[in-house]
């Protein structure tokens, strides 16, 4: 009898062994985060404007909103980890839970909702498809340009639009995939290419920042696809989205009431209900449910400032990019940029 009493103890502990839960398996990413102590971005692999090394690490606009949520979490924008990556490889980390959210040029697609399941935080840029050439190269429309051969990311929506592109205009044009985008690029100023063909985010970023005669290349007017880029997360944390998404929106709704880093503490006082809200005066409900300081959108904009001024100061007149804001201004000057209300 002894025997058998031992003989069943022992096997409920081994059965405890794989039934019960760890900590860690049911940990949610915010609290994995928070025990970190950083956040984790997967950023560009790009060495241009909108993704680069500076004196303090990387910057540039993507790099900047892998801060801005960081300063939402933990009141620091050095609390991150950045590793710039392919988007391949920057997706796949998102869906294996290597990297809290992905922050580049990468853009919102069903298959990646879908088949990778990840779900998009919130739009940063509004792109499209662009054709980029050495000057003399192309005369009139590029519809007209026979024999070209065309450099292009592999593994991205880019090549696939390519592709639509030539088929839908019946076009003889080669081409010419790469892995990593600096292979496309070199093989392009190498004149391996007529033509790159990417986000024109990223095609005006790298003529006026990683060439030294960038008049000697032609950015074409054509947009053949709609690139929505988004801060990519997975879809298996409900809640982890929701901050890194509210994060983001934060810096616009704060352009949006005319709040900026300079003029921050004159609206502490505001009489205005959605600016006391926002930076944290009167209380919102949901920032205790998820942790957050009741001043951390207040804490985000006083170090990265609005949304304007992170696109001014990294690619706009600002900048070497010197981009017009187009479609992505704030929705009442007639663009696409919007936050939902904080209330």
């Amino acid at each position: 009898m002894k025997f058998r009493f031992t003989f069943l103890a022992l096997f409920f502990a081994l059965l405890s062994l794989f039934f019960v839960p760890t900590a860690s398996a049911s940990q949610s990413t915010l609290d994995t985060v928070r025990d970190r102590g950083y956040v984790k971005c997967a950023i560009g692999n790009r060495p241009v404007g909108d993704t680069r090394i500076g004196e303090s690490g990387y910057e540039g606009f993507f790099p900047e909103f892998c801060r801005v949520i960081a300063l939402a979490i933990f009141g620091d924008r050095n609390a991150v980890q950045m590793s710039p990556t392919l988007i391949r490889h920057g997706l796949q980390s998102i869906s294996e839970g290597e990297v809290d959210v992905y922050l580049s040029n990468v853009t919102w697609t069903f298959s990646r909702d879908l088949d990778l399941r990840l779900t998009p935080a919130a739009v940063l840029y509004y792109d499209g498809q662009g054709f980029m050439s050495h000057k003399g190269t192309v005369d009139g429309d590029l519809t007209k340009l026979t024999d070209a051969t065309v450099c292009v990311s592999h593994s991205t929506t880019t090549i696939a639009n390519l592709e639509d592109y030539i088929k839908l205009h019946n076009l003889s044009w080669k081409v010419l995939p790469f892995e990593s985008s600096q292979g496309r690029n070199d093989a392009f100023f190498s004149r391996r290419c007529n033509l790159l063909t990417t986000d024109r985010l990223a095609l005006a970023t790298l003529r006026a920042s990683a060439v030294d005669d960038p008049d000697n290349y032609v950015l074409h007017d054509e947009v053949i696809s709609k690139e929505p880029l988004v801060a990519y997360v997975s879809a298996k944390d409900m809640m982890w989205g929701n901050v890194v998404r509210w994060a983001i929106f934060a810096t616009i709704a704060a352009e949006e009431k005319g709040i900026t880093r300079e003029n921050l503490e004159q609206h502490l006082t505001s009489r205005d209900a959605a600016v006391r809200r926002l930076l944290g005066t009167e209380e919102v409900p949901g920032s205790a449910a998820a942790g957050l300081a009741p001043d951390w959108a207040r804490k985000v904009v006083a170090s990265a400032g609005n949304y304007g001024e992170i696109f001014e100061r990294y690619l706009g007149q600002q900048s070497e990019m010197k981009i017009n804001r187009g479609a992505n201004k704030l929705w009442k000057d007639g663009g696409l940029i919007y936050s939902p209300p904080f209330r």
